[in-house]
């Protein structure tokens, strides 16, 4: 593999309720700045692995999704792979363009992830968002009074439950890092959630289902987000380009193996293996947090936190910009927004900003390193698919 393999393109169009854009708008803003970023035009891009996940049922645009949508932009001849795993597309998208730079098939691809899931028939997408789990081991959700939710609240709840009942985490702990992560968002100008929040609105906020709140969840989010992958020898070398030092996926373990590592624990791993680093070498992550306690949980799956010590983390702050361990300076799913085929490239956006020093009001102190999870789907109560990316100061 080769080991020169960079980002040195990133773009994003806003994520956020865009009733009246299309993929192929948003997808526009994204590969446009993504290319300008890294000054080369369409002609120089190679391969384009395109992440999408809910097209096909909101839209009814299955098959050639990528195909349809980057068309306009002149990308096109061109091999374009459609790549699908629920909120881990993005991370998916990455992972295999990474591996067509790596292996020398090619010298310069686009990640390309978007998504357009908002619309006036809410229950519309809703249904769609079920079809990331099990749908014969699926189950019914809302109150019989036209309260219908996406179904994956109730995992997150559940997982919340678990977190009170077995690693000493409160209330108040959840709510400390739903705020952190809107009060990051208030100075991200491609975030969904830009009001910020103390932890008593978070508390106070509407019930979605006990005990969590709505500002504990990512909103249902439309945007897209761009990545080119390099091995371009100038670039490599250059300051501004950010080294791929780990890219792996797990999927969920047999369900004969109950003591197996789970889809976080095993791509994390895996990644660190790759780098030959550990998480004690991070100085930031962007982790999954569809619900903040999906976030807590990450922190410990990845490794970063012992477990029984995530009441602590979010009390003392750790994860906060000025803590140890920096986690989800954008504002996260739940504030930056959930694009579920672009959230992973999101992430990646917002920490290769960090990496060159060019996140403007929410940079961090000259971070050399950075984590990137994001997981997808739900199998028999367990994320279905995870990706990890370590990330590296040019």
């Amino acid at each position: 593999m080769n080991s020169d393999a960079v980002i040195n393109g990133v773009g994003m169009h806003p994520f956020g309720k865009h009733l009246d854009l299309s993929m192929k708008d948003m997808a526009r803003v994204a590969v446009d700045a993504a290319l300008t970023d890294a000054s080369i035009g369409v002609p120089d891009v190679q391969a384009v692995f395109f992440s999408n996940a809910l097209a096909g049922l909101i839209t009814g645009q299955e098959c050639i999704r990528g195909e349809v949508t980057l068309y306009p932009l002149g990308l096109a001849g061109i091999p374009i792979h459609n790549v699908e795993n629920a909120c881990a597309s993005g991370g998916n998208a990455l992972h295999l363009a990474w591996m067509a730079v790596a292996s020398g098939m090619y010298e310069t691809v686009l990640a390309v992830g978007v998504e357009k899931t908002n619309l006036e028939d809410r229950q519309r997408t809703f249904s769609a968002y079920a079809a990331g789990m099990d749908v014969e081991e699926g189950f019914a959700t809302g109150d019989g009074a036209g309260q219908e939710r996406s179904p994956f609240v109730d995992r997150q709840a559940r997982l919340a439950s678990m977190l009170f009942e077995e690693r000493g985490v409160t209330m108040e702990g959840l709510a400390r890092v739903a705020s952190r992560s809107l009060e990051a968002a208030r100075l991200n100008p491609y975030a969904h959630r830009r009001f910020g929040g103390t932890p008593e609105d978070v508390l106070n906020a509407r019930v979605v289902v006990d005990p969590l709140t709505v500002l504990m969840s990512s909103p249902i989010s439309d945007g897209a987000a761009a990545v080119v992958v390099t091995s371009r020898r100038e670039v490599a070398r250059s300051a501004r380009a950010v080294p791929i030092l780990a890219s792996r996926m797990a999927t969920r373990p047999p369900k004969d193996q109950p003591d197996a590592p789970n889809a976080v624990q095993a791509s994390a791993g895996l990644a660190y293996e790759q780098s030959g680093l550990g998480p004690e070498d991070m100085d930031l992550a962007e982790v999954h947090d569809a619900s903040v306690a999906y976030e807590f949980m990450a922190w410990t799956d990845t490794g970063l936190c012992a477990p029984g010590d995530e009441q602590r983390w979010a009390m003392e702050g750790v994860t906060d910009a000025g803590g140890s361990m920096p986690v989800n300076r954008s504002g996260g799913l739940v504030g930056r927004g959930h694009a579920l085929g672009a959230s992973g490239l999101a992430q990646v956006h917002d920490v290769v900003q960090q990496l060159r020093g060019e996140a403007g009001d929410l940079q961090l102190a000259d971070p050399q390193r950075a984590l990137v999870q994001i997981g997808g789907g739900v199998v028999d109560w367990l994320t279905a698919a995870s990706s990890v990316h370590i990330l590296g100061k040019g």
